[in-house]
């Protein structure tokens, strides 16, 4: 690790609950003879105001059980072009993490998604790695339930991400404080995605 520390762990520590690793498994994971929607995609690491792909690298999928409990499970890997694809069962809300090393450092991208559809389409940027921290956080510590994590909420969130983004042009996504402001002022601002950002949310 260089300046960033782990994203995915920095969300299981932040939710204190104890993660239950699944074993090994193959990109069928998740799946167990229900409705499966296809998640893809490509994952994008911020580096010098642009965007580079997290090429061959690990994605890791994180799921609730039954009783609530966090399952993650390695599913496969990106492309050359930092593209994947998973195949999940239909559920309430999962998450996707891809790690990687850009020129800033060692970086991890993630997001949430609502696998109620035969495919969804989204790429994994930081804001909405900022957006899926938030929702999965505000899970942890029971201000909604993943049930509650709809897409309205998901989109609320991630539109508030980019929105706070771009209002903090000196924010660092490598830096751990930075990131711990942003999921926090976009928790706020949405009511854990309850509703839109006000347009002025992130005005200084």
């Amino acid at each position: 690790m260089t300046r960033f520390g782990s994203l995915f762990g920095a969300i299981v520590l932040a939710l204190a609950l104890a993660a239950l690793t699944a074993p090994a498994c193959n990109s069928t994971a998740g799946t167990s003879g229900g409705p499966i929607a296809r998640l893809v995609g490509q994952a994008l690491a911020p580096v010098n105001d642009q965007e580079v792909p997290l090429a061959n690298e690990v994605v890791v999928l994180l799921t609730y059980d039954e009783e609530g409990n966090i399952v993650t499970a390695e599913v496969g890997t990106t492309d050359a072009d930092g593209k994947f694809q998973v195949d999940v069962e239909a559920q309430s809300v999962v998450a996707l993490v891809v790690g990687g090393t850009t020129v800033e450092g060692d970086t991890e991208i993630s997001g949430l998604f609502n696998p109620d559809q035969e495919v969804i389409d989204k790429d994994l940027d930081a804001a909405t790695s900022i957006a899926c921290v938030a929702g999965l956080t505000a899970i942890g510590d029971g201000s909604i339930t993943e049930e509650q994590l709809n897409e309205e909420r998901v989109q609320n969130l991630e539109d508030a991400s980019v929105d706070y983004i771009q209002a903090n042009p000196d924010f660092d996504y490598y830096s751990e404080a930075d990131r711990e402001a942003a999921v926090a002022a976009v928790r706020l601002a949405t009511d854990d995605g309850a509703q839109p950002a006000a347009a002025d949310a992130f005005t200084p």
